[in-house]
């Protein structure tokens, strides 16, 4: 055997070792970071550093890796979801031609554009390389501490988000998140990513404690997020037979313990906190009209499709809701985009979650191993969390933590379909599936 050939071979092997490892650690960090909610906490609540520049540090954390290896940097280019987010800029620059009354709120809306094409390059570049199942359980580590600080908000209020401050929890929980409907959502996503990337017998465990970390926020639309996730996850059998059967018990269960102590929660409604969950629990009740929230929402969005309807080809440009409806907005994705860039701006939301569930549906029914099918069927279930998400809020695509988490699963699914066989990514719809082989230690 050539000596040379050896020494090339030793030393290609310990430059991808040392490849992963930096990319793996570099991964974590930005996922401590941005799951946590680190930037918007420290910046609305603290004082802190400006956010812009929590999105610059994964951007620098990728120019060793390119530096080292500059195929690195055009691995994520071959990927749709990468242009998918080039025309939503792009789009978003051209479109601001119209917003020239409110050029403002039209800069600032499209410069959020910018900074979750970065963010979203950045994780899937530095994720392509990284050990996605050790990443996956810092992932996993950030949702249980959300569900803990989510309780601690309601049993200990205050302890992070001082009195007083807009948008505060007031009487439900929130943690670092601020906004509990924003913590629910966390909650879900942060589980969603994590699902296939930690061994199948802990993840029952980890969407219970999902369940009662969405409890404690109380967000209606956290409810319905975790309830989709959790069917998709049973339909699409992310989790064994026992962990179906333990969730199915489970959600009755934490429904009679909800009703078990409304009648301690309507003795105690003369606190203003409590009052605020006895009014979101007699929402679910009664559905009643008059819920202030709900009110909100929809003058919100009745606004967003007043402006939709004006100009239905074309919206009104850029920003657009930013002015019409400052303090509410339109809580609803569809409902913004088809405002600001009128059909265009519906068919890319739609498209958006479409590109995830296609890729999705294709790897979980033919990849190559277990793990790659997990990873496809855990994409089918985030399309869906969109897909419905885009119901109830319209910052989707502004939160840094749903950027990391959209990131991260299109890099895992985009690094599957490239170790699948071509012939099996190529094969019949209708063929049967390739043999679920056990995954690489």
């Amino acid at each position: 055997m050539n000596i040379d050939n050896v020494m090339q071979t030793g030393t290609s092997g310990e430059r991808r070792t040392g490849a992963m490892t930096y990319a793996t650690a570099c991964t974590a960090i930005v996922a401590v970071i941005l799951l946590t909610n680190w930037p918007t906490y420290q910046f609305d609540i603290r004082g802190g550093p400006i956010p812009l520049y929590f999105y610059l540090i994964p951007v620098a954390m990728i120019v060793p890796v390119i530096f080292a290896e500059p195929a690195t940097g055009m691995r994520f280019v071959r990927n749709p979801m990468f242009w998918w987010f080039i025309a939503f800029v792009v789009t978003g620059l051209i479109w601001m031609l119209p917003a020239q009354d409110f050029i403002d709120d039209a800069s600032r809306q499209w410069r959020m554009r910018v900074y979750s094409l970065m963010i979203v390059y950045a994780v899937a570049t530095l994720a392509s390389d990284a050990n996605r199942r050790a990443v996956g359980w810092v992932i996993a580590a950030c949702v249980l501490m959300a569900c803990a600080f989510n309780w601690i908000d309601v049993l200990r209020p205050y302890r992070f988000v001082p009195e007083g401050i807009e948008g505060g929890a007031d009487g439900r929980g929130a943690g670092l998140f601020v906004n509990p409907n924003a913590a629910a959502s966390f909650v879900v996503m942060g589980t969603i990513a994590a699902l296939a990337m930690i061994p199948q017998r802990f993840r029952g465990l980890l969407l219970i404690a999902a369940l009662f970390g969405v409890a404690a926020t109380v967000s209606r639309g956290g409810f319905v997020l975790i309830v989709v996730t959790i069917l998709g996850a049973i339909i699409l059998k992310l989790l064994s037979r026992t962990q179906r059967i333990l969730l199915i018990v489970a959600i009755p269960l934490l429904i009679g313990g909800v009703s078990l102590a409304y009648d301690f929660l309507i003795d105690e409604s003369d606190n203003r906190r409590m009052h605020k969950i006895v009014e979101r629990l007699d929402w679910f009740q009664e559905m009643d009209e008059e819920d202030s929230a709900v009110e909100g929402r929809r003058f919100g969005a009745a606004q967003a499709w007043r402006i939709f309807l004006e100009s239905p080809l074309t919206g009104r440009g850029t920003g657009v809701t930013s002015l019409a409806v400052r303090q509410d907005g339109p809580h609803n994705m569809y409902l913004l985009l088809m405002a600001e860039q009128g059909i265009l701006g519906l068919l890319l939301y739609v498209s958006l979650f479409g590109i995830l569930l296609k890729s999705g549906w294709r790897l979980a029914h033919r990849g190559a191993t277990a793990h790659h099918q997990d990873v496809g069927r855990a994409l089918v279930v985030f399309g869906l969390f969109l897909a419905t998400y885009g119901f109830f809020s319209h910052n989707v695509l502004e939160e840094p933590h749903t950027m990391f988490v959209l990131a991260f699963l299109v890099a895992a699914g985009f690094q599957a379909s490239r170790e699948t066989p071509a012939a099996v990514t190529g094969s019949h719809p209708m063929r049967a599936p390739a043999r679920r082989l056990r995954p690489a230690a």
